[in-house]
């Protein structure tokens, strides 16, 4: 998904479902125009990322799938295409960019 796609999503995921003035309300300055959000949730439902039932006059778009959901497609395509498929390098990637402690480390695996 682009930004402005990912941006709408999360709003989505965080109320379950939203109408275009749901999602203007919950955006900040400056706001898109309504046709601009309204032209992304059709383009998230061609994409059948979202679906949506009629409310009143206006569109409730409702998610496809979870944040978790994607958020684990998404992980996996990036381990699979940038990483061979290696979560260790992957993962060694991460602690080396994000600079994260060794303590921080152990932390996370000691957790999971």
């Amino acid at each position: 998904m682009t930004k402005a796609e990912l941006n709408l999503m999360n709003i989505i995921w965080d109320k379950g479902q939203a109408t275009v003035t749901d999602l203007l309300t919950s955006l900040p300055e400056p706001k898109p125009a309504y046709t601009t959000v309204l032209s992304v949730m059709q383009i998230l439902t061609k994409k059948q990322v979202l679906t949506f039932e009629k409310q009143n006059k206006a569109n409730s778009y409702i998610p496809q799938f979870s944040r978790e959901e994607y958020l684990n497609n998404f992980i996996d395509e990036v381990c699979d295409n940038l990483f061979q498929g290696s979560a260790k390098s992957f993962l060694a990637f991460f602690i080396k960019h994000e600079k994260i402690s060794k303590k921080d480390v152990e932390e996370i695996f000691l957790s999971a």
